[in-house]
């Protein structure tokens, strides 16, 4: 976490400070991100910068807690509201996530990168961590569309829940082979991940909670 010297700067600094920080670790992988850069783009002694975390996996946990705050706000604000269809939710949830990318584009890129690690020096397999934690997260949320006979009883919860949240994963895939998005780029460019229109997003959204509604088969 970060040491007192670093809460005590102004609010303007500490942001610039963490976007630099978000935007090389978005573009590498956690082995490959020098602190040697981001203290020479930062203008800082590099003294200075070891007065504001204590090392480069400090520095890194602290993003990763960073960025999960905004998720989470942004989690409760959608689907934890009352919704009659919770694949339309889904979408509500994906469309403010991508909001936010448009807001904060250093963000996008960090919990992108972030999601593709499967031994992540601080949180281990992150893909399989979030999974787990979204079944326990959303289950409720499913018990209570069940009951209210809003989605089949005759699947098992655990796995709806994982099929979302596969789902959600390959949308990110799936778009960037239709609309041809490079995100590396995206983020060296300072540009928000999906540089899509929203009505664009939001119909693919659409199409993909039409799907988990209803199903592929006849």
């Amino acid at each position: 976490m970060p040491l007192k010297t670093f809460m005590n700067l102004d609010e303007e600094r500490q942001k610039e400070i963490i976007d630099a920080c978000l935007k090389e670790f978005a573009l590498r992988n956690y082995n490959e991100v020098s602190l040697s850069k981001i203290i020479a783009k930062l203008g800082l002694a590099k003294g200075s910068f070891y007065r504001y975390f204590e090392s480069k996996k400090d520095l890194y946990a602290y993003l990763i807690n960073y960025a999960k705050k905004l998720n989470v706000g942004l989690f409760e604000k959608t689907l934890k509201d009352p919704t009659e269809d919770i694949f339309n939710a889904w979408a509500r949830f994906y469309l403010q996530a991508a909001k936010l990318d448009n807001e904060y584009p250093a963000f996008g890129g960090f919990g992108y990168k972030v999601a593709q690690e499967r031994d992540n020096v601080v949180l281990g397999n992150v893909a399989l961590k979030s999974k787990m934690r979204g079944i326990e997260v959303l289950r409720e949320l499913f018990e209570e569309q069940q009951k209210k006979g809003n989605i089949r009883k005759d699947l098992d919860i655990n796995q709806m829940i994982y099929t979302l949240m596969q789902v959600q994963e390959g949308v990110v895939d799936y778009l960037a082979l239709k609309y041809k998005i490079n995100f590396e780029k995206n983020i060296q460019k300072g540009k928000p991940l999906f540089a899509i229109p929203e009505d664009t997003l939001r119909k693919e959204l659409e199409a993909f909670a039409r799907i988990l509604r209803e199903g592929m088969g006849l």
